[in-house]
């Protein structure tokens, strides 16, 4: 599984999936802020292609741009 398939996967939605240590995350394609929660799995191969669709429209269901609260 690699960064390119899942995002050509989950063009439709705007999103991008990045990598963090130990997780991954999605940014939106226009403002390049993170969108959603992050998907909490070290690497990309732990979840099948369908999964990373489905996190990548949930996403951008019930997220909102990150904004951290420091």
């Amino acid at each position: 599984m690699t960064k390119k398939r899942i995002n050509r996967a989950i063009r439709h939605t705007g999103l991008e999936i990045n990598r963090g240590e130990g997780y991954q995350y999605f940014t939106h394609t226009k403002t390049g802020s993170q969108y959603g929660e992050s998907v909490m799995v070290c690497y990309l191969n732990h979840l099948p292609l369908d999964r990373w669709v489905e996190e990548a429209e949930e996403a951008l269901k019930n997220g909102v741009d990150y904004v951290p609260n420091f």
